[in-house]
């Protein structure tokens, strides 16, 4: 639900809708990398397990 001042202060003017064009337009894809090693885990019981060992302490 949005509230009135975000209502009032982002309306679209003809002006800022095109200004938001071109930065689209002009944007170029970044690239992320993460400093962390990272696994994915899709296993139920090994995310239990471990969301249950930060509840523990």
């Amino acid at each position: 639900m949005a509230t009135k001042s975000f209502q009032t202060d982002f309306k679209f003017s003809k002006k800022s809708a095109q200004n938001l064009a071109n930065a689209i337009e002009n944007s170029r894809p970044t690239e992320i990398k993460s400093s962390k090693h990272s696994k994915n885990i899709k296993d139920k019981d090994t995310i239990r397990s471990i969301m249950s060992s930060f509840s523990e302490k």
